[in-house]
């Protein structure tokens, strides 16, 4: 099995100026992470834009992704639904595609955590592949309690969480407590990154456009290199809280993304508005500010 740990690289998903899922984009995005040095891709979750896909276009971003990562990149597949029937026959496409985990959360608007463990069972209890147990509250409306993540777990057969209920690190620290064998990735474009390493997560899963910087300070934590990991947590922090802001966060990171040579348009859909000029003037300050020119190659971290 794949070792779920360290730093994940979560897809968007690009589109065309026509609106179609853009295939020749996400091949780029699979070449830019495996040259960024991620341990493994995230495709098909909230930053993937799921829920405005279609059918047809959601197995246009697996086939592509399997198609390019192949031999290169693990990658796992968001494959959340209300119905357990459906994760379920999401998670089973994935493992036919190649993938090396399945991440599921909490059906939407869940109104006894009770159950979860129910849900858990008949979605993915029998799985062959990891699962990650994903609780994002912001998405899913669902706040599910240390209890409720565990049985969750109990119930997938799996010991990895991507922990995004703010605030992270402590809730972090509450799940290791109770269980320290668990991989817990950190999330929420990487905002408490430095933090949650603090309180033990294994690293972070999320689409923050420079995966780069937050390998760095994992391994400088890791290496036991505290000071090191705060200098750089605290030089880039101002741009992690930029992009990772509420509604807006989305295209501001694809902006940057298309910026670096990657995406060929910074389009979304749905809810997720482009920056303004105004917001797009604050991003050209806030990458000066910490020194960043985007482009595709690897970021060389001093």
């Amino acid at each position: 099995m794949t070792n779920l740990t360290g730093t994940w690289y979560i897809s968007p998903t690009p589109f065309t100026d026509d609106n179609a899922v853009d295939t020749a984009s996400l091949r780029r995005i699979v070449d830019a992470a495996v040259s960024w040095g991620v341990d493994g891709i995230t495709i098909l979750g909230v930053m993937g834009e799921v829920a405005d896909l279609t059918a047809a276009e959601r197995e246009t971003v697996l086939s592509t992704v399997a198609d390019a990562a192949k031999d290169r990149l693990p990658f796992a597949v968001g494959c959340s639904a209300p119905a357990a029937a459906v994760v379920r026959a999401n998670a089973e496409r994935a493992v036919q595609a190649g993938a090396a985990a399945v991440m599921v959360a909490a059906p939407s608007l869940l109104k006894d955590t009770d159950t979860i463990g129910a849900f858990y069972a008949a979605a993915v209890g029998d799985c062959p592949v990891g699962v990650i147990v994903q609780d994002e509250p912001a998405a899913t409306g669902v706040t599910m309690p240390v209890s409720a993540l565990l049985a969750a777990l109990d119930a997938a057969n799996s010991t990895v969480v991507k922990l995004e209920d703010p605030p992270t690190p402590p809730k972090i620290g509450r799940l290791l407590a109770r269980r320290p064998d668990l991989t817990v990735f950190g999330g929420l474009g990487g905002v408490s990154a430095y933090a949650e390493l603090g309180r033990g997560a294994a690293g972070t899963m999320t689409g923050f456009a420079y995966p780069e910087i937050l390998k760095a300070i994992r391994l400088a934590f890791a290496a036991g290199d505290r000071a090191r990991a705060a200098a750089l947590n605290d030089r880039f922090l101002p741009y992690l809280v930029f992009e990772g802001q509420v509604k807006v966060g989305l295209g501001i990171r694809k902006e940057v993304l298309r910026r670096r040579g990657v995406l060929a348009t910074a389009r979304t859909r749905a809810l997720n508005p482009l920056p303004d000029e105004v917001t797009l003037a604050e991003l050209d300050d806030v990458l000066a500010r910490v020194g960043l020119t985007p482009a595709i190659e690897p970021l060389e971290l001093a």
